[in-house]
């Protein structure tokens, strides 16, 4: 279980490390695009080449979010259960956030086949939207990856206290 648990951190990693890169390219965009306005023309497709690299960006960041234990938690109610108790609601909550993101994985695909047999393209820069579709899906897997190794880990601990 922990050479899983390393390879997926790996693959976490490595996504946030493109969301990183995504954060400079979406500023060098905006930054050069105005700059761009004041000296000359500016670049066309801003708005949608920003709205592209910010849906990577959010997609690829996500997962490792989930690994760092970034996400918010309600600790307010929850330390004053009994661990068991604890625990069981982690299982539950695990089993809803797998369940959810394996449906939001899953209509990645299908929308993503469906705008790339289209031809479905943005209006301004004319990018296709099939291939940012298909990097939520792989970023929302990448999540259901750290939500599943977080839930055999809570199964564990119901099960040895």
């Amino acid at each position: 279980m922990e050479s899983i648990e390393r390879i997926v951190n790996s693959l976490c990693k490595f996504c946030d490390r493109i969301a990183q890169a995504a954060v400079m390219a979406m500023l060098f965009l905006v930054v050069g695009n105005i700059l761009l306005r004041i000296i000359w023309k500016p670049i066309l497709g801003t708005y949608d080449i920003t709205g592209f690299i910010g849906a990577t960006l959010i997609a690829f960041a996500v997962a490792y979010c989930a690994v760092q234990k970034g996400h918010i938690q309600i600790d307010l109610l929850m330390v004053r259960l009994p661990k068991k108790v604890q625990g069981v609601i982690d299982v539950f909550t695990g089993i809803l956030s797998l369940g959810i993101f394996s449906l939001v994985t899953w209509q990645c695909i299908v929308l993503g086949n469906d705008m790339r047999r289209l031809g479905e393209v943005s209006m301004s820069a004319h990018f296709p939207f099939y291939p940012y579709i298909y990097g939520i899906g792989w970023g929302c897997g990448l999540l259901c990856l750290v939500i599943w190794v977080d839930l055999i880990k809570s199964i564990v601990k119901v099960v040895k206290k």
